[in-house]
């Protein structure tokens, strides 16, 4: 995700962008989001079917902070190496997927971050799924202190993005081999880099994935988002 330091220029770039692709409005999901294609799909994707898979999925007030989806090579994007992020109001998505599902997942998971900003309260308010997220952590440290692996106590008790925890992860240990560490604890290795992954992840995994799995292994972000899909 995207860190403070660079907010300000991407936020020019953003509001810059807008004014030239809002004339060329595409579609929309849901009726009210303006989805603006600045560069061009693959051929073998069809947008059109991935946003009404999508809008078959997601109930409609999930998605009502969101009033722009910008599909395109973003240069901002390309220096911070992610494929989709959500900021203020929109979702900037790369246009150069593999398949539909990718651009589904995608879309679908910075989704989960307009609905964590509309819903903080609700999400994290009780401190249920931060306790949930900590207890993993935890054990995940242990795991990975008896096959050796040097780990810093105060990285994992730390509930926020970390830069340097994120490379850690990524870099010194590698998704190949966390993947493995993590079974039966996080739904990926990405769930771990933050509580807010953390809750991104659940979200796609209750959407696009499998509940019942999600539901036994983090029994608290399932209910959370549950609560949430049902509108109570």
């Amino acid at each position: 995700m995207i860190q403070k330091q660079s907010m300000d220029n991407i936020k020019n770039y953003i509001n810059q962008s807008r004014k030239v692709y809002m004339e060329r409005k595409e579609t929309t999901l849901h009726k009210n989001i303006n989805v603006i294609i600045k560069d061009p799909l693959p051929e073998h994707i069809s947008l059109a079917k991935v946003l009404e898979y999508i809008e078959k999925l997601i109930p409609k007030h999930l998605v009502y902070n969101i009033d722009s989806i910008y599909i395109g090579d973003f240069e901002f994007m390309r220096q911070k190496e992610i494929n989709a992020v959500y900021m203020d109001g929109a979702l900037y998505i790369f246009n150069l997927q593999k398949n539909e599902s990718d651009l589904a997942e995608d879309i679908v998971h910075e989704i989960s971050h307009a609905v964590e900003e509309r819903y903080s309260r609700e999400i994290y308010e009780d401190q249920k799924i931060i306790d949930e997220f900590y207890a993993k952590r935890i054990k995940l440290y242990h795991v990975l202190l008896a096959y050796d692996h040097k780990v810093d106590i105060d990285q994992f008790k730390n509930m926020d993005y970390d830069e340097a925890f994120d490379k850690f992860l990524y870099q010194q240990i590698g998704y190949d081999k966390l993947e493995h560490f993590v079974m039966n604890l996080f739904l990926s290795p990405y769930a771990v880099t933050s509580v807010r992954e953390y809750f991104g992840s659940a979200f796609e995994e209750y959407f696009l994935g499998n509940k019942e799995e999600l539901a036994q292994l983090s029994p608290v972000a399932y209910n959370k988002i549950e609560y949430l899909a049902n509108g109570d």
